[in-house]
């Protein structure tokens, strides 16, 4: 990426803060409802200390992560230390990622991008799209995405949120493509998205599941046959919309934008199941 990922995390985490102050810490926080403004502030928090340590310990596999996932040091119970302990998070993983190359390996939970430019993407985006999160919860109008961010905002869903799913499916799980969607980003770079269900029985307990999940696809014969939907719009709507962050494009401080889908209704309904999957 051609932008300064620290300066971006750094921005979009002081944003994010100055947000949250003026909100109420009960206030819910409409992308994701489960969540409070306390429960907001608390996740970046702990998402920037897990990686810090993942960083600074170097980890590369499951096992060396487990005593960090373990170890982690709880949520305070006074919601007033937080945002202090948020700001010491956020300075600790931009120091760790300031001494670390891109190529070199690093745990990730996608096991096909275990490197430090992984983490550096992951939190670039993560950073912004919970700031998008807090400006929406505290009321305020929701700064838009640079484009060139918004652009790799996309592509990181397209390449990695999405596909990691895939890589989760229980091998007793069976596997079959349901739908292809053409991603069209105003400006060019279209890409076609495979959309896969997932379903199976549990053996353990019997529970049944059918999930969808995607991936780019790079041979279009592999679509041939397949329900079609196309999905355009400028880089940053199709960004926060992809990050299931659509509904605020109707809050952006003055812009108007708006993702378009058209096409057959059961690719579409597809795509829908899809991103209502979701991003935290």
């Amino acid at each position: 990426m051609s932008f300064d990922a620290a300066a971006i995390i750094q921005q979009e985490a002081d944003r994010f803060a100055a947000a949250l102050v003026a909100a109420d810490p009960e206030q819910r926080v409409p992308t994701c409802p489960d969540w409070n403004a306390a429960d907001l502030l608390w996740h970046l928090t702990e998402v920037h200390e897990f990686w810090s340590a993942v960083l600074a310990t170097g980890a590369t596999t499951d096992e060396e992560v487990q005593p960090l996932e373990e170890g982690v040091a709880p949520r305070p119970k006074d919601p007033d230390a937080l945002p202090e302990r948020r700001a010491a998070a956020t300075a600790a993983l931009l120091e760790q990622l300031a001494a670390r190359a891109d190529e070199e390996p690093a745990w990730f939970w996608y096991a096909a991008e275990r490197t430090v430019g992984a983490v550096r993407r992951m939190q670039t985006h993560e950073a912004t799209i919970h700031r998008v999160d807090a400006e929406l919860t505290a009321g305020h109008p929701v700064t838009p995405i640079d484009a060139e961010v918004a652009a790799a905002g996309l592509q990181h869903v397209l390449r990695v949120m999405w596909p990691a799913s895939i890589e989760w499916i229980p091998d007793w799980a069976t596997l079959r493509p349901v739908a292809a969607v053409e991603v069209r980003p105003q400006g060019g770079g279209d890409r076609l998205l495979g959309i896969s269900r997932w379903s199976g029985t549990r053996p353990r307990d019997g529970k049944e599941f059918d999930a969808p999940v995607g991936r780019l696809v790079e041979d279009p014969a592999e679509a041939e046959g397949l329900p079609r939907a196309t999905v355009s719009g400028s880089a940053l709507a199709l960004d926060l919309w992809a990050w299931g962050r659509e509904a605020a494009l109707d809050h952006l401080g003055g812009r108007s934008e708006k993702v378009a889908i058209h096409g057959d209704p059961a690719a579409i309904d597809q795509l829908s199941a899809l991103v209502a999957e979701g991003h935290d």
